[in-house]
């Protein structure tokens, strides 16, 4: 799932299988080709609405008028 911030960054956050993280979301800042991962800690078991709305809650500091936290990446549908 790919947020943009405010337009003044972009956030990936990606759901490994296993791992480190043990399936864990993950958050990334894109910045050109590169990730560089976030400090934030998500929840396991978040639907994408509630993913969507609690790394928003997260960046509610950078809020400015007239901007938006927008979703780049098309919603995936429920199986």
């Amino acid at each position: 799932m790919r947020l943009d911030i405010y337009g003044l960054f972009v956030v990936n956050v990606v759901t490994p299988r296993g791992g480190w993280s043990k399936g864990r979301p993950i958050a990334f800042v894109e910045q050109g080709e590169s990730w560089l991962p976030c400090d934030l800690l998500i929840p396991n078991g978040l639907a994408d609405n509630e993913l969507e709305r609690y790394v928003a809650g997260k960046y509610a500091s950078f809020a400015q008028p007239g901007r938006h936290i927008q979703r780049l990446d098309p919603e995936q549908p429920a199986v």
